[in-house]
């Protein structure tokens, strides 16, 4: 028996105080911890729900004088700014890189939200800012030019909001009036009609609500989302820009999470139609449109499109053209979209079933079918591999320089070097094609593309080259985005694609169909409207759902 040594009480005391205290920690160390982890979770679960709304006295945006096409004057110091100042992209004020702090001191900002009523029918009052005005400004009160490009300096005054101008001896005559927003007021979210407040989920202020303004009947609020990753680089142009002409929070830029919060705005307005401008490649426009489906945002926005990307196969078909403008007017692009006609776009379901050892036996991870939408094409072989080369090669760490020629240099670096290697011959070995349930026999080809819009590889018509061309299966001679049907084409190599693009060939008709299955024997290149892909040996089932609401360019 082990002998018992005899301790002091206040030692015992001592000890259990010890151990308790020790207790009180872990506990306390514990709750913080659960607490965390709740509010990270709860951040994470609704942070595409919650609409953040910065504070009503920010200070001016300012962006470099750079992304100006022209000299402007200090609207502090009344000094030549070249490229080495700023100007605040919402309201315009510019500022050298002295004077930026008194500028925001001595000048005010647009204002993000008021707090009044949003229904009370009064108009709203000017935001005026003096000098710096655009080229051919016109003065709203004599309708004669304003014209100082002889001398430069402050002239002239301008509202921030509806763009109205006037010369300073016009400026008494319209200082006082009341602001309508302008010619382009059916487009703003007026900061009266943005309900804001703060809750215990979201304890910054954050977007409730949004109540129509008094032109409700013809407002269909204008939401623009750009991404900056895209070809030609002028996103932060077009953004810059377009906040300067409507209200600076319904402008976007893609960042990480996608357009999530932009399509927030577009659901408080509900039940008002909204429309969505994207800047960007095919790429960002099928990621809007997926995300407008995945949110279910009602009723659907009609999506128009400021191409900036190296293809904009989509934007070419709806008249946006096949680059954007190397100047961009957001006036007039403005009413190119009030002026567009909506149209339907069909969207189609791809499902793919992969054919791997694990799939056979039913274990869930890989017996699952991976889905995703097509709007423009999908495509298996050669094409495919050279846009995946140069996603490779824009992806690295040498790619420093970001444009539309280069990324096109880019692509005729690998197209050539697929005419000597031709990783994707003898395509008809190693695929099926099954149109409406029907297998079609293919002839030599390294690449099959299904189209749903008459556009694909930046531009190539291939429904409009291959007319009076022998085809594999009955084809009816009209094409249409929004009639259900799919037509199928092959190509025989990668010089086959450099031929079609200078128009010195035809592609290969191979059928149209309502539904499209293809089955891959082995790992090949593959792409969906862009976005390329290896794809292990699956099957392919692609089926329509439903349709996209787009806005056609019709001014020539």
């Amino acid at each position: 028996m082990r002998p018992t040594t005899n301790r002091p009480f206040f030692w015992q005391t001592s000890s259990g105080g010890s151990t308790m205290l020790e207790f009180s920690f872990t506990l306390i160390i514990s709750v913080l911890v659960g607490l965390g982890l709740i509010w990270l979770a709860g951040r994470y679960f609704l942070k595409e729900d919650v609409v953040y709304i910065p504070d009503n006295c920010r200070r001016h945006a300012w962006k470099s004088m750079k992304l100006l096409s022209r000299a402007c004057v200090c609207s502090v110091c009344d000094t030549t700014m070249a490229s080495n100042g700023h100007f605040c992209e919402s309201c315009g004020v510019c500022s050298d890189n002295g004077c930026v702090r008194k500028a925001d001191e001595r000048f005010a900002c647009k204002e993000l939200r008021i707090r009044t009523r949003a229904d009370d029918g009064s108009p709203g009052r000017h935001l005026w800012v003096k000098g710096n005005l655009p080229l051919g400004a016109e003065c709203t009160v004599c309708a004669e030019d304003i014209d100082h490009t002889s001398e430069l300096g402050l002239y002239g005054q301008r509202c921030a909001w509806c763009q109205r101008m006037a010369h300073d001896k016009c400026f008494s005559e319209i200082s006082t009036t009341r602001c309508d927003f302008g010619r382009f007021k059916e487009m703003i979210f007026p900061p009266k009609c943005i309900q804001a407040s703060r809750s215990k989920v979201a304890p910054k202020v954050h977007l409730t609500g949004i109540v129509p303004p008094e032109w409700k009947d013809n407002w269909r609020p204008l939401i623009v989302v750009a991404n900056s990753k895209s070809g030609s680089s002028g996103a932060d142009r077009v953004v810059a820009l377009m906040r300067g002409i409507l209200h600076p929070l319904q402008v976007f830029e893609l960042g990480q999470h996608g357009p999530q919060e932009a399509l927030q705005w577009a659901i408080h307005a509900a039940p008002t139609r909204c429309r969505i401008l994207v800047a960007g490649g095919d790429g960002t426009v099928g990621w809007v449109l997926n995300t407008i489906l995945q949110m279910k945002v009602e009723p659907h926005p009609e999506v128009a499109i400021l191409p900036l990307g190296t293809g904009n196969d989509l934007s070419r078909v709806l008249g946006w053209g096949a680059e954007g403008p190397d100047e961009f007017d957001p006036n007039d692009y403005l009413t190119q979209i009030a002026e567009a006609e909506t149209v339907q776009l069909d969207r189609w379901l791809a499902e793919i079933t992969t054919h791997s050892t694990l799939a056979r036996f039913h274990v869930p991870r890989f017996n699952q079918p991976r889905n995703f939408y097509v709007y423009n094409y999908l495509s298996v072989g050669v094409d495919a591999l050279v846009t995946l080369n140069f996603h490779k090669a824009r992806e690295s760490s040498f790619y420093f320089y970001s444009s539309r020629f280069v990324n096109k240099l880019l692509y005729l670096c690998f197209g050539t070097q697929q005419v000597v290697q031709q990783d994707c011959v003898e395509l008809e070995k190693n695929l099926e094609l099954y149109l409406d349930g029907v297998r079609i026999d293919l002839p030599q080809l390294q690449s099959v593309v299904v189209l749903n819009i008459d556009s694909w590889g930046a531009g190539v018509k291939l429904w409009e080259m291959s007319k009076n061309s022998p085809t594999h299966s009955i084809m009816k001679e009209i094409h249409s985005i929004s009639d259900g049907i799919l037509e199928v084409f092959g190509v025989v190599s990668s010089f086959h694609i450099a031929q079609l693009q200078v128009g010195l060939s035809k592609p290969v008709r191979l059928g149209q169909a309502k539904s499209v299955r293809i089955v891959l024997k082995r790992t090949l290149p593959m792409q969906a409207d862009g976005e390329p892909w290896m794809q292990s040996p699956c099957d392919i089932n692609i089926q329509h759902y439903g349709q996209a609401t787009m806005l056609r360019n019709v001014k020539k």
